[in-house]
């Protein structure tokens, strides 16, 4: 059997690309060792560093924990409402990391973020 590593769907031998998303399928073995990994991945504990005060910081401290190899999540604060109240969340969105990487990722944004634009300079 093959596999889309994209959509998860599976396919017969003789195929080479998903017709669901057009992805290259993987053969059985590759397939066992993305499973494995995303179940790493699942059960990995992630924990915020740093509030990201908008959608550019959080992509600029994410690139560059990615350039150091550090996994990252970036998870945006949605406005949520309640009978037609709104209530803003604090800065645009969370940065997380693997808790083993806490320490250095707050290293790495700190550095990244004096070379940040600051509000008032806007």
């Amino acid at each position: 059997m093959k596999y889309c590593a994209q959509c998860s769907t599976e396919y017969r031998d003789d195929i080479g690309i998903c017709s669901d998303c057009g992805a290259v399928l993987v053969g059985q073995e590759e397939w066992d060792r993305i499973l494995r990994a995303r179940e790493q991945e699942t059960a990995e504990e992630f924990l915020p560093v740093k509030t990201a005060e908008d959608q550019f910081a959080a992509e600029v401290f994410s690139d560059a924990l990615e350039k150091e190899g550090i996994p990252v999540i970036v998870r945006s604060f949605a406005e949520t409402s309640f009978d037609g109240i709104f209530i803003p969340q604090k800065g645009w969105g969370m940065i997380l990391v693997p808790k083993e990487f806490c320490d250095r990722a707050r290293q790495i944004i700190l550095s990244v973020e004096t070379s940040l634009p600051s509000q008032s300079d806007q």
